[in-house]
């Protein structure tokens, strides 16, 4: 995860203009998803908002675009905006973070001698807090990219090996085991939340992937901001981001296949999107996919062909959230 510092008087100022969300009513210890549009209102990074103090935030972006888009704040800060008091650090390699997710995190936190207060109540779903656990300072940002009770901890990186065996060590009687990106990616497909870069592309803006009512809604101008209101960005031919599932239950999907006309015969046609993430669900039992479906939110609950390869299947719209659309299990 990149982990960039912003600090300074005009900190709130400045990343109410490069983020498309609003970060001005952003309480201390709050937590708030964030989309970063670039001047042509594309998509270029997501991440997690963390107000520290009212002079001080924590910005998670994605962990191979960190050094990326810190450049590119640096660039605003210096260039665009040097009237604006802020000073940027990025502190990617000073924290380890370690991501504690499951239903059973809570309990293993709850056990090791901790100054933090890890109940529901004190410490709810996309809010942060500072203390110490096993007399380490530590953040701690209860945040989710699995879909499941999630906090994520930050320890000085010269404990970060001692503070990885205290977990595994403490967390043995509740079945506690690594999981990778492998799994990550699986999880997050269930939850149907993007990975920019996979999910998205170079035309990708956010009314595409769900997020142009908020977007709307921000009146105070933003990187990108205009370019929102251009008619390519107004077509409502646009690809928007949908959910799949075969119409034959045990059918597998690949990232990579095209969606086909309704009123195709055949190849050639001309591509009405493509599939951007595909996965089998444990929990469901079956494939699950993402895509960029021209007019995908028109067409839910329709049965469109994929192409792939030379083989093509038939394929559900639904809602791209697969798992606990209700949320209740990061927010337990």
């Amino acid at each position: 995860i990149g982990k960039i510092e912003i600090r300074g008087p005009d900190a709130a100022e400045f990343l109410h203009r490069m983020y498309m969300n609003r970060v001005y009513g952003l309480a201390i210890g709050q937590c708030r998803y964030g989309l970063m549009l670039n001047e042509s209102g594309v998509l270029i990074d997501d991440g997690i908002i963390i107000r520290l103090a009212e002079d001080h935030f924590l910005l998670n972006t994605t962990s191979g675009g960190a050094s990326r888009i810190f450049g590119w704040l640096e660039e605003w800060s210096q260039t665009e905006w040097p009237v604006l008091q802020v000073l940027i650090d990025d502190v990617s390699a000073q924290w380890a973070n370690f991501t504690l997710a499951g239903p059973r995190s809570r309990d293993l936190l709850q056990q090791i001698d901790s100054s933090i207060d890890f109940s529901a109540g004190a410490l709810p779903h996309m809010r942060a807090t500072e203390g110490e656990i096993a007399g380490l300072p530590t953040r701690v940002n209860r945040i989710s990219f699995s879909g499941e009770l999630s906090y994520e901890l930050n320890i000085a990186s010269s404990f970060a090996n001692d503070f990885l065996q205290l977990l595994l060590q403490q967390g043995e009687a509740l079945g506690i085991t690594p999981y990778g990106i492998e799994a990550l990616m699986t999880l997050r497909l269930e939850k149907g939340y993007i990975h920019v870069g996979s999910d998205t592309d170079g035309e990708t803006i956010p009314d595409d992937v769900g997020w142009g009512e908020a977007a709307r809604k921000k009146t105070e101008d933003f990187i990108g901001k205009r370019s929102l209101s251009r008619p390519a960005s107004c077509e409502p031919d646009r690809r928007q981001l949908v959910g799949l599932l075969t119409v034959q239950p045990d059918m597998a999907m690949r990232a990579g296949g095209h969606f086909l006309p309704e009123s195709a015969k055949g190849i050639p046609a001309n591509t009405q999107g493509w599939i951007t993430s595909a996965a089998y669900s444990p929990t469901l039992g079956r494939h699950v996919a993402l895509g960029m479906l021209r007019r995908g939110r028109e067409r839910m609950g329709r049965t469109m062909q994929v192409y792939d390869k030379g083989n093509v299947y038939a394929v559900k719209i639904v809602p791209p959230c697969f798992v606990d659309p209700a949320h209740q299990r990061l927010r337990s």
